[in-house]
């Protein structure tokens, strides 16, 4: 069995995903995260970049212009450091805003809306030197170093060769710019060399999102073992199922069973609490056979057929049990209850046949 425990090869049942899900454990990829708040910064600052800095620029010029005429008094200096905070936040709080926004974008798109309490309980074993030492050491440690590694490889690659196209075009012809075409042409030159960074990020986390989904799937997997005990959990032990099935087949049949009572030549009762009726053809049957029988309100229901359709009633208590403890449906009646229910079937007939001699007399 726990070589069965062992070998995980089904995959992650939905409801095992929607459990881990629960707990904060879903496939996501940081990779992802950083390449959107890359590429919304670096759009950001080829669209706003340079009307921020003239904006600085014009406010740092103020401000030396007026340095000679400032009184340095508590009140003056707290209204000035005032200014300047809401003029630096105005710059950069757009910035912010945006950056904030791409990255619980970036996280909805992976997970979608997610809320879990889980991964904020305080646990313990994150305390633990020996857990510590073994996530450091462990494979995904030196994966996650390894792709550090070729990323910073790539990242640089990328440089280089932007570094050096932007040097062959643009490197003779900026001594001969102005100052503010300068900074113009810097801005852009920045814009394009990070828009080529955040391609490279773009495929570095595209290959690290599927490398991701599958690690988890894999992490994810079951074994038959498990499979078969989430389903006990979820739906019950199917030995339990099975027994509950049988007992609500059992009860639909006699439910239905019931109204065979018109057809019955004798109904006996405990007399409220039971009732089972029975009925014998002469030369076709060796003993009464049970029609239907019933306890609590089908008993009653029983009685009523009964009846309406002018079926005798017989109260015996101890026999009107042990038929209903001892036989099924359709069953006859053993021989050791022969005689006890002959004397019944006996008065039963002789009662009948009493009441269709006057009006045969009459006829």
């Amino acid at each position: 069995m726990a070589e069965q425990d062992l070998d995980r090869s089904e995959a992650a049942s939905p409801y095992k995903l929607q459990k881990a899900r629960e707990r904060g454990q879903v496939s996501k990829s940081s990779e992802i995260i950083s390449a959107t708040v890359l590429a919304v910064a670096l759009v950001y600052i080829y669209a706003r970049g340079w009307d921020s800095l003239a904006s600085l620029m014009r406010f740092d010029q103020a401000l030396l212009q007026m340095a000679d005429q400032l009184r340095l008094d508590h009140a003056v200096f707290w209204h000035l450091a005032g200014h300047m905070g809401r003029h630096y936040l105005a710059l950069t709080g757009p910035l912010f805003g945006a950056l904030m926004l791409a990255a619980i974008a970036a996280n909805l798109m992976q997970t979608g809306p997610l809320l879990a309490m889980e991964p904020l309980k305080p646990d313990w074993d994150r305390l633990n030197p020996v857990n510590g030492m073994k996530k450091i050491l462990s494979v995904r440690t030196l994966f996650d170093a390894a792709r550090a590694c070729a990323k910073l490889v790539l990242l640089t690659m990328v440089v280089v060769y932007a570094l050096r196209d932007l040097l062959r075009q643009q490197f003779f012809f900026l001594s001969a710019l102005t100052p503010h075409d300068y900074l113009q042409t810097l801005l852009g030159d920045i814009a394009a060399l990070g828009m080529k960074m955040a391609l490279m990020l773009g495929l570095l986390a595209v290959v690290d999102l599927v490398y991701t989904g599958r690690q988890f799937a894999k992490r994810m997997r079951m074994s038959k073992r498990e499979l078969k005990d989430e389903v006990k959990q979820r739906e019950g032990d199917p030995r339990i199922r099975s027994r509950l099935r049988q007992l609500r087949n059992e009860m639909l049949k006699r439910s239905q069973s019931a109204q065979r009572t018109r057809e019955a030549d004798v109904l006996i009762t405990n007399p409220t609490h039971v009732a089972v009726a029975l009925r014998y053809v002469h030369g076709e049957m060796r003993s009464p056979q049970l029609l239907a029988k019933g306890a609590g309100v089908l008993a009653a229901q029983m009685r009523q057929i009964a009846t309406r359709h002018h079926i005798p009633i017989v109260q015996n208590a101890p026999l009107a049990r042990r038929l209903f403890r001892e036989l099924a449906l359709e069953q006859p009646v053993p021989p050791n209850l022969y005689a006890e229910v002959a004397r019944i079937i006996v008065w039963v007939f002789a009662m009948r046949q009493a009441r269709q001699q006057p009006a045969e007399t009459q006829a």
